[in-house]
């Protein structure tokens, strides 16, 4: 009986680090002020520009981004901005609040060595260097990697990231 314990704890213990490597990336060197997935339950966002028409969560433009009013009072997005996108995770019946998308316009912003700049290249090599793999061949919507619960996706003038939230209580927004 003892000879079964140690294997049976350590298929317990790689199970449950495989869970939680499923609902994390690790934060590389980027100017962005949050990651996708980080927990922002204790963060703010008083000093954040809100932007409006989200259902189930709230989107927030990064400091320095800021939308103007069109003739209707619509928010218009400014030509370069990061936009957080903040809901429930992992789950939308948690009540911890995460950042589950982040939208890119703005060509100074960097993660992995990449930006809106690098060549299609250099994001295949940097995606495939941190464990992506290419989601579909490039297309029109450009090219998409995916690692676990995360995409990442480069179009011409934009990056979108996203990590995907399981709705095991079938909440319609």
């Amino acid at each position: 009986m003892k000879k079964w314990i140690l294997p049976c704890l350590a298929v317990i213990f790689a199970l449950a680090a495989a869970s939680w490597v499923g609902t994390r990336l690790p934060k590389p060197d980027t100017n962005l002020e949050f990651w996708i997935a980080e927990n922002v339950e204790h963060v703010d966002f008083s000093d954040y520009q809100e932007k409006h028409g989200l259902v189930g969560g709230h989107a927030y433009y990064g400091r320095g981004y800021a939308p103007s009013s069109g003739s209707n009072g619509e928010q218009i997005d400014p030509e370069y901005y990061v936009l957080y996108t903040v809901t429930s995770y992992p789950d939308y019946a948690s009540n911890r609040r995460h950042i589950t998308q982040i939208d890119i316009t703005d060509p100074s912003i960097e993660f992995y060595g990449v930006t809106l700049r690098s060549s299609a290249e250099e994001i295949d090599a940097a995606m495939a260097y941190h464990g992506f793999r290419q989601a579909t061949p490039p297309n029109a919507e450009g090219q998409r990697y995916s690692k676990g619960k995360f995409t990442f996706r480069f179009a011409d003038n934009a990056i979108h990231i996203s990590v995907k939230v399981s709705n095991r209580l079938g909440i319609q927004f």
